[in-house]
């Protein structure tokens, strides 16, 4: 017949197994975390050099039209920030750039910045 396994027997093989299936999920987790973490860095990366590649634009437009810009440190976001809230002419190429300006109106703009 069925041999009857003693508790004191199972209940050590029983936590044993627990154990291994906790580390296996806990190890999964843990490199599908890394790899996340590793995307997201990259995604962040590449995000920021865009971010520079969209400064870069609104400073060669500034000194295209010959309008003074003084860009905060780099690292300085929310002064990044208000300088772009408060600037007339970043305002005027973020209102061209959205569509809400045409070419004649945002040149328009630019030219009366130029002459105040």
């Amino acid at each position: 017949m069925t041999k009857v396994i003693p508790y004191h027997t199972l209940a050590p093989h029983q936590q044993l197994n627990y154990l291994k299936h906790q580390g296996r999920e806990y190890r999964q987790r843990e490199k599908y975390l890394a790899n996340l973490s590793k995307l997201l860095f990259r995604t962040e990366a590449q995000m920021r050099q865009l971010e520079l590649q969209q400064l870069e634009v609104f400073r060669e437009m500034a000194a295209y039209f010959k309008i003074p810009l003084a860009f905060p440190n780099l690292g300085d976001r929310v002064g990044l920030q208000q300088l772009f809230t408060t600037d007339p002419f970043l305002q005027t190429l973020q209102e061209f750039f959205a569509g809400r300006l045409s070419a004649d109106e945002c040149h328009q703009r630019i030219t009366n910045l130029q002459t105040d």
